[in-house]
């Protein structure tokens, strides 16, 4: 009978042992949790979860490093109780060493001795460290792995069963708490990047002509409609005192604010060299070396720029490399392709200037290839699909012209998100 009672009394005894180790361990990782959900900053966040873990576990040291997934490399984020020296002792990848079966299967990895573990990289570096002991174990998101966290002794150490528990859970909340920053600051950088790109696109809409000059004798219209927020797509119109008028249709490269930044200069730099109604050449010749100096190897403009005499009725114009704009003159079709080189390559690139005598009702179509390229599946909407539209409404006037393109484009395309910057300007001489 008393033996019985004995057994029952340390049955009794061992579950309630487990039961307040239970309770330990949950008002642990309840403290902990608390603690690191009152930070949102990243940084801030990392720094908090190795000092709290160092001082739960009663470790001398953690440090928590993240995944690059690119590389492999587990880059120290942040860590508390090692030195400057320590911290700077070399990289460390996911595939190797201490943290492979750690990224790779997600599991627990223990170190008892770590001067003459094979597993532990810098062997020395620990020594000198008075780093004994090491646990580490994975930090995952959704059962992907991002990272791991991991404590140091300064003595031979046994991790017990409570500590390794106690452990992984805090490594659980941490990878939660992790993810909501990161999501948070993606957010933040997100909102960040839509605010200067809306202010961007003010600035950009404010350089486009916010009125169509009149010039006599001629209808003139012109339409511009970036596919994002922020096109590398312009056009201008540069007024001189007498009956002449400057016509400019450009496409730079990339996109964005790289790409917006590229057609400010661009715009800039050509109003700059523009005294003169009558120095067209020149102007593209200064501008293209202005852009060579002034741009990267990979960043180019193409551009059409066209000089207006309405006393005269001439056209003196200059393609680089831009689409050839097309003059409809009754049943004849002419492209203006007379130039040279895209600006912004060869900075002693050669320009030849051309000057054509328009005639009443000659219609002109500048655009940019945001037309032409618009996409149905693999087929493009094509010159030859332009030519014929143009044709089949040239009795329209200039506006109606206008509309008209980009509505086809629009239905060709048929999708939501245009692909492209689209840029077109319609010009009739009636005399």
């Amino acid at each position: 009978m008393t033996t019985y009672r004995r057994k029952d009394k340390l049955k009794t005894t061992e579950r309630e042992k487990r039961l307040q180790r239970r309770i330990r361990e949950l008002t642990t990782l309840y403290e902990v949790s608390q603690l690191l959900t009152s930070a949102m900053d990243l940084d801030e966040i990392l720094n908090l979860i190795v000092k709290t873990t160092a001082n739960t576990v009663r470790a001398k040291a953690c440090s928590l490093r993240l995944l690059n997934e690119t590389t492999g490399e587990m880059v120290l984020k942040s860590a508390y109780g090692l030195s400057k020296e320590y911290m700077r002792k070399g990289q460390v990848f996911a595939w190797r060493g201490v943290y492979r079966d750690v990224i790779s299967k997600g599991q627990v990895s223990i170190v008892y001795d770590a001067p003459t573990d094979p597993r532990f990289e810098y062997a020395k570096e620990a020594f000198e460290e008075g780093i004994k002991s090491m646990l580490s174990v994975g930090l995952l998101i959704q059962d992907k792995p991002i990272g791991a966290l991991s404590v140091y002794t300064d003595r031979h150490y046994q991790f017990t069963k409570e500590q390794i528990q106690i452990f992984k859970g805090i490594a659980n909340e941490a990878a939660s708490v992790i993810e909501k920053a990161i999501l948070y600051e993606e957010r933040v950088e997100r909102q960040r990047m839509e605010q200067e790109l809306a202010a961007a696109a003010k600035i950009q809409a404010r350089l486009m002509p916010q009125e169509i000059p009149q010039l006599p004798g001629f209808q003139i219209a012109a339409k511009n409609n970036p596919s994002k927020m922020i096109g590398g797509d312009f056009y201008d119109f540069i007024t001189f005192e007498d009956l002449h008028l400057g016509v400019v249709i450009a496409d730079v490269s990339g996109k964005g604010i790289p790409g917006a930044i590229l057609m400010a200069s661009a715009r800039a730099s050509l109003r700059a060299y523009l005294e003169d109604p009558h120095t067209v050449k020149d102007a593209i010749t200064k501008l293209n070396r202005v852009l060579c100096r002034d741009t990267q190897s990979n960043q180019f403009v193409t551009l059409f720029y066209g000089m207006l005499d309405g006393q005269e009725a001439t056209l003196t114009y200059i393609n680089a490399g831009h689409n050839h704009p097309i003059l409809f003159r009754n049943k004849e079709i002419i492209f203006l392709h007379k130039g040279g080189l895209i600006l912004g390559v060869l900075p002693n690139a050669y320009y030849i200037e051309e000057k054509i005598q328009l005639m009443k009702d000659d219609l002109i179509i500048f655009y940019t290839d945001g037309i032409t390229e618009a996409q149905n599946d693999n087929t493009y909407f094509g010159i030859e699909k332009l030519l014929e539209l143009v044709q089949n409404n040239i009795s329209l006037n200039v506006e109606e012209i206008i509309d008209k393109v980009l509505q086809e484009v629009s239905e060709f395309a048929n999708t939501p998100f245009q692909n492209d910057d689209i840029t077109i300007i319609a010009l009739k001489y009636v005399g």
